[in-house]
């Protein structure tokens, strides 16, 4: 038998026991920490290192105390971790940390133990392990307790290969700083902490693809403070400024600050640089003045926290003291020039926002200031009760920094439209103040996969930059999505998802610094997976809930991840999976949106939309070339298993389908059941084009048997219309209301309450009804959107942006009535409201003026719903919403709803489902008129009849006046009109259309029958009109009005004896224009079209389908290139 271990000096706290065997060699260690070794790291227990051991009280429930280890330990190698304890009172967990203070999940955590003198635990996992906790569940008062003893942990050290980096691949810092990316001087950095320098591999991983790091923690007060969080510290007399100043003293030398943490860093970059001067690594500072990790005796006098706080004199005094010590440090004559040009910036302020306005000492109320640390409050407010200490930090700092070391104000959430307020005024009053110097703003870019906007991102960011000269991204990091679980297949489609935002972020910063904005660098908050912060950490996005996280460049193997590829070779990355949304057809018209792909000869559109009956997709091909193969498929996966399949699909050849210029359409019904809004489908689009496959988001084409690659498509509700009524806000749902067709709101994200809402409204304000049902109401939460409440989200030009734009707005109204506002026009002089507490719940009524457009009849605007749920202690636990089902209505418009304005209650149709093809061809009817019903007059005067009419002399013509007609249900044409002094004219065929596949002889003949002037009536009292045309003009007429300079287009619709009536609110000049038909403007009829041609035809014989526009108008939703959408 042979001994596998090899005798060795080993501490005294150490003990080492061998194992033998006869074929395997193994080294089985143990390691043991007597409690005198352990070093509180935090803890909101009470603790106390006594008689060699530490006493730990439990007054709460989850009451925890954590200790960090004297060194750390490989989690590949521990096979169990012991905790030797004595005196227990209660029941207790066991905890045990991985890097970046990972908690412990799984097998790394052990509940409620009880009855014995040692308890073990099997970790598992990659990284370091580096402290370990005890924590009990017991409720408050239950008396828990226990004595630590000591705690052993062992490990297998058997030796091992040590893990290699991948040498061959590209530098990441050299796409980061190429020319057409962020340039040379760029920083290309990560976040790196003190364990991780000892990990050879790591830094090798530091060394060859980043040119600056950020110290994760050993830069921060608490750390220079040598982690002293007793209630209070030794101090000493020194003298400052001429003065003597009292400071603490924080380790057995009696210094005042311990640099031993940093330095260790800072040396091991200096050791590289003076290896590689070609190649050196630059440091930036972080952080010198914060809320957190900053010791609560630092503010009280004789620092002790039983103390009073210092005046602000006194808080100066100290703040200049600690700012200029940390920079003599590594700036001053003892530092001997040895860190010269090392450090490129520093953060002199981190976190002094929330809102919209500044961090005080009451942002959460339940949290004490008497903590030694204090979650969200900020003793420095406290202390101040102003920004002073902030105009202060940065007056000191230019004092005490070298000119080339940048001063950065750094924050989180800085992509938030509010928040992005309150950080541009403290940028703006720092560098207003006199004696300061602020070089840059740090966006942290802590993001998440399922609501990161690079548009959003790109917006914010040009105001940083603008307001404070520069941006760099300094803690860059992805939370992953919340469908994001264990497994294989999982962890390859979110490290896909992810790739693509990192690709999307790295775009959008390219084009930023392309166009003038400075985009200083890119900072990725970490090196490898298991040591990010995110799996702890959960007040700015983490996960320690238990969610898996993957946020980094660099796996646990120390290989480059699919986000690393995103930087430097987007062309390896797998197909992304798109989200698309399905719009519910209401009736025979398929709105919803257009999603559009193509390649270099082929170009596609498609609309899918929803009803009872299945799927139904309209598809657009642009394909000049006919060939027998032409076909396009549609395959369904209807449960989105994104696996091996066999797919429901349905595929139309080109003979089949409808042949337009320069290519074909065709609608294709894919008979589903159970369909609902929110339901997710996979779905895929592939059009041959002679023999050559296109695909919509397939681009490796496995459809027939796999569904991996489809796109995620979500059925949503279908337009809804909204009457026109005024209605006076009072809490009362008055008659106007019965017009009104209640939205039920049915997307559910773990709310407790049921919730409906009308919508009405007039030339001035949109109107919204919402009642909501829920048993327990509650606005303690101490965030608006925590509180019950109704958030209404508005966009009135309905562009559906990915960032908001000026017209977009955010209201919230809780059940009380206490309003909050999120959008530039978002304001309480726009909303009117009335909230009512009912039996069971709440009803909230609102007006909100129009900001942006003059309303009318046939305008689409976005809309959203949202009902926020709070429990009975004050949080909110879930949301209920009409169309959104991501929860980002407060950063985009493109989640929300559509409501289309009508003039009258358009009752609900009975959808019908999309044609199925035809085996044989079928006879086109003729298209018969529909009556037009006689519609209900607004509450505006009677019609008065135009007896003041005479023929005009005008001499102008309507240059520019543009008339839009329906060639088809998804095509337009527009042809130009001139209108001249009583002479009918046709109008020339100056052509703009939706489609490029569309002609000038496809456009109806346009003339003009008439041309004379309307005076006002006597009694007219200047409001619009409705008036009765003096001619027997049909109803089928249009109505163009010469007012400012040019022609107009006039609302107009049929009185109740047929005749023309148009509404007027200036009298002038008015031509009447008229539609004829040309028979070349029939489209071609295939037998899978019939029923639609006929549809077609019809609308191209009435003037019911006729749309007037006016010139300059762009058409909504132009197609884009590659993979777009836009709303039909």
């Amino acid at each position: 038998m042979l001994a596998t271990g090899v005798t060795q000096l080993i501490p005294a706290y150490q003990a080492q026991s061998l194992v033998f065997a006869d074929e395997v060699q193994q080294n089985i260690k143990k390691t043991t920490y007597t409690a005198d070794k352990l070093t509180v790291d935090w803890g909101n227990a009470g603790y106390e290192l006594t008689d060699g051991v530490w006493k730990v009280t439990f007054n709460n429930q989850y009451d925890q105390v954590k200790w960090r280890l004297p060194e750390t330990v490989d989690m590949s190698t521990v096979k169990s971790v012991t905790f030797n304890v004595k005196d227990q009172k209660g029941s207790v967990s066991l905890k045990v940390y991985k890097n970046g203070d990972e908690d412990a999940d799984g097998a790394n955590t052990k509940y409620e133990l009880t009855g014995a003198d040692e308890y073990s635990i099997s970790p598992t996992g990659e990284g370091d392990m580096v402290a370990v906790g005890l924590m009990t569940t017991d409720n408050a008062g239950s008396g828990s307790a226990i004595s630590l003893v000591s705690v052993t942990v062992e490990t297998d050290t058997t030796p091992k290969t040590p893990p290699e980096i991948e040498q061959n691949i590209e530098d990441w810092k050299k796409s980061v700083t190429s020319s057409d990316a962020l340039g040379e001087n760029a920083i290309a950095g990560t976040g790196i902490m003190l364990d991780e320098i000892k990990d050879n591999t790591l830094m090798d991983l530091v060394e060859k693809h980043f040119n600056a790091v950020t110290f994760g923690n050993e830069l921060k007060p608490d750390a220079l403070f040598n982690y002293q969080l007793e209630k209070s510290v030794k101090t000493k007399t020194v003298q400052f400024d001429g003065q003597d100043l009292e400071v603490p003293m924080v380790n057995d030398a009696g210094d005042s600050l311990d640099f031993s943490r940093a330095d260790a860093m800072v040396d091991k970059i200096l050791e590289w640089n003076a290896a590689h001067p070609d190649r050196k690594i630059r440091i930036r500072g972080h952080v010198l003045v914060w809320h957190s990790q900053t010791p609560e005796w630092f503010f009280h006098e004789n620092y002790d926290i039983s103390k009073p706080y210092v005046d602000k004199e006194t808080m100066n005094r100290r703040l200049e003291w600690y700012i200029s010590s940390v920079f003599d440090h590594y700036f001053g004559e003892a530092a001997n020039k040895k860190y010269d040009g090392l450090f490129y910036g520093w953060d002199v302020v981190n976190e002094a926002v929330i809102g919209n306005t500044y961090r005080t000492d009451t942002v959460s109320p339940a949290e004490s200031l008497d903590e030694i640390r204090h979650g969200n409050n900020s003793s420095w407010w406290h202390v101040y009760k102003s920004n002073e200490f902030i105009i202060n930090a940065f007056k000191y700092a230019n004092k005490y920094a070298p000119s080339d070391v940048e001063l950065y104000y750094n924050d989180f959430g800085e992509t938030d439209n509010i928040k992005s307020e309150g950080i541009i005024k403290l940028i703006s009053d720092v560098k207003s103040a006199q004696g300061t110097r602020l070089d840059a703003f740090g966006m942290q870019a802590h993001y998440s996969v399922d609501s990161f906007s690079a548009a959003q991102f790109k917006t914010v960011a040009k105001k940083y930059a603008e307001a404070a000269g520069k941006v760099q991204l300094t803690e860059l990091d992805f939370q992953a999505s919340a469908a994001y679980k264990s497994g294989a297949a999982s962890k390859e489609s979110e490290y896909t998802k992810m790739a693509y935002c990192h690709k999307q972020l790295f775009d959008a910063a390219k084009d930023l610094k392309k166009n003038g904005t400075n985009v200083a660098g890119i900072t990725v908050w970490g090196v490898i997976e298991p040591n990010s912060w995110l799996h702890s950490q959960s007040n700015v996005g983490g996960g320690a809930d238990g969610s898996k996280q993957c946020p980094l460049l660099f796996d646990g193997k120390y290989k480059a991840k699919p986000a690393y590829w995103a930087y430097v070779d987007a062309t390896k990355l797998e197909p992304l999976i798109q989200d698309i949304v399905v719009a519910e057809q209401k009736g025979d018209t398929m709105s919803g949106t257009e999603y559009s792909f193509s390649d270099d000869d082929t170009q596609a559109a498609f609309i899918p939309t929803w009803d009872k009956d299945g799927l139904n997709v309209l598809v657009s091909v642009k394909d000049a070339t006919i060939n027998d193969t032409d076909e396009v498929t549609v395959y369904v996966d209807e449960t989105n298993s994104a696996g091996d399949v066999t797919p429901v699909k349905k595929t139309v050849k080109r003979s089949e389908a409808q042949a337009v210029d320069g290519g074909y359409r065709a609608t294709i019904k894919v008979p589903m059941t159970d369909l609902k809004v929110a339901k997710t489908i996979g779905m895929d689009v592939k059009v041959m084009n002679n023999d050559k496959a296109v695909s919509f988001n397939d681009l490796k084409e496995m459809q027939e048997t796999s569904s991996k690659y489809y796109a995620k498509a979500t059925l949503k509700p279908g337009i809804e219309k909204a009457t026109k009524a005024t209605v006076k806000i009072d809490g009362e749902a008055d008659s106007e209301w019965d017009k009104a067709v209640a939205i039920p709101l049915t997307i559910n994200l773990g709310a407790k309450v049921t919730a409906d809402a009308k919508v009405l409204w007039d030339d001035e304000n949109l109107y919204v009804y919402a009642t909501v049902k829920d048993p327990v109401l509650n606005k303690d939460g101490g965030e608006a959107y925590q509180q019950d409440s109704l958030e209404v989200f508005i966009d009135e030009n309905n562009a559906k942006t990915e960032s908001y734009d000026d017209d977009d707005k955010q209201y919230r109204i809780n059940y009380e009535n206490e309003h909050s506002f999120n959008g530039k026009k978002c304001l309480e002089d726009n909303v009117q409201s009335v909230a009512k507490v009912t039996g069971d719940g709440y009803v909230i009524e609102a007006a909100f003026k129009w900001t942006d457009i003059q309303p009318k009849k046939g305008d689409r605007i976005g809309l959203e719903f949202q009902i926020n749920d709070a429990d009975a202690s004050g949080t909110r636990i879930g949301t209920l919403s009409w169309n959104d089902e991501t929860g980002m209505g407060w950063s985009k418009s493109s989640v929300y709803g559509t409501i289309e304005l009508t003039a009258e209650p358009t009752p609900e149709p009975e959808p019908t489902p999309a044609p199925t093809p035809d085996p044989t061809p079928a006879p086109t009817p003729d298209p018969t008129p529909a009556p037009t019903p006689d519609p209900t007059p607004d509450p505006t005067p009677a019609p008065t009849p135009a007896t003041g009419s005479t023929k005009s002399d005008v001499k102008q013509t309507a240059e520019g006046a543009t008339i839009s007609h329906n060639v088809s249900e998804t095509d337009k044409a527009n042809a130009g009109i001139t209108v001249t002094n009583n002479k009918p004219d046709i109008a020339d065929a100056s052509l703009e259309s939706v489609k490029a596949d569309l002609k000038v002889n496809d456009v109806k003949d346009i003339s003009v029958i008439d041309v004379f002037d309307v005076k006002a009536p006597a009694n007219y009292d200047g409001n619009p009109i409705w008036i009765t045309l003096d001619a027997n003009y049909s109803a089928d007429y249009s109505v163009l009005h010469f007012q400012d300079g040019k022609w107009v287009v006039l609302e107009t619709r049929k009185s109740s004896d047929g005749k023309l009536q148009a509404k007027f609110t200036k009298f002038s000049p008015t031509a009447i224009v008229s539609i004829a038909s040309k028979a070349s403007t029939k489209p071609t009829t295939t037998k899978t079209d019939a029923k639609k041609a006929a549809k077609t035809s019809d609308q191209s014989a009435t003037a019911a389908f006729i749309v007037l526009f006016l010139a300059g108008v762009s058409m909504a939703g132009a197609s884009r290139l590659r993979r777009s959408r836009k709303q039909s």
